[in-house]
């Protein structure tokens, strides 16, 4: 996950001329440099999933397909990532409701709560902390599967096409034992009752798989315990009830 070292804002002028608005001056929000909201003041927060990227011509809502995300909450963070739901529901939608085109380069975004506090000040009418929905034990796997690397898994919202043969090993004590782990990760996320945020025991280590790709590639997975900590970030981990 994406968890910002700097967030700013700034103003910005936009030529709606296009639309017959003119020339209009927007707030936009920068994580790392990059723009991550380019209108804030045009974003309508109960439009569910949130158009974060809105067309520059107008600025209208829906008026080009994508942009869109979900803002979801953990024990500690926000997170800024892509509504699989609504994407899930047929092949327009996977379009219309596709996050924002720097989630693929930057991966979803994760927030603190001193961070989300920070974003709310560059834009009022973000919600409070309280009023973001919890993550869902779904949301949290789909977003698991979002961060996997893409020749392993090309399609998020398809774990069946992971491709099992590009894992060489893991660094873990037992690969086989990692693998049928990581393997239980990628089934039915209705398969489980749920899941509890947690921090992984000290003594553990990041286990991580290797790819068979033009270059090795690592691919952090999980803590090295009997009943693992799955890794979403350095600060995000969790375990699955069943």
């Amino acid at each position: 996950m994406w968890t910002p070292a700097r967030i700013e804002s700034r103003s910005t002028t936009l030529d709606l001329s296009a639309s017959d608005q003119g020339l209009r001056k927007v707030r936009q929000v920068l994580c790392d440099g990059v723009v991550v909201c380019n209108a804030v003041d045009a974003i309508d927060w109960a439009d569910l999933p949130v158009q974060w990227e809105l067309c520059e011509a107008c600025l209208c809502p829906g008026c080009v397909p994508g942009g869109r995300v979900a803002l979801r909450r953990t024990d500690s963070h926000v997170l800024i990532l892509p509504d699989f739901t609504a994407m899930s529901q047929s092949d327009w939608a996977l379009i219309e409701h596709a996050p924002p085109g720097w989630m693929a380069s930057q991966g979803a975004l994760s927030f603190s709560q001193a961070d989300w506090k920070t974003f709310r000040t560059a834009c009022d009418g973000a919600p409070y902390l309280d009023d973001i929905a919890p993550a869902s034990t779904a949301e949290l796997l789909r977003l698991y599967h979002f961060q996997a690397p893409r020749a392993f898994l090309p399609d998020c919202l398809s774990p069946t096409l992971a491709r099992w043969e590009l894992i060489l090993c893991t660094n873990g004590h037992d690969s086989a034992a990692d693998l049928v782990h990581l393997k239980r990760l990628f089934s039915d996320p209705s398969a489980f009752d749920g899941h509890d945020f947690c921090l992984p025991a000290l003594e553990s280590h990041t286990v991580s798989a290797f790819l068979d790709v033009l270059s090795i590639e690592e691919w952090p997975l999980f803590s090295s315990e009997p009943e693992p900590a799955i890794r979403l970030s350095d600060e995000i981990h969790f375990r699955l009830r069943t």
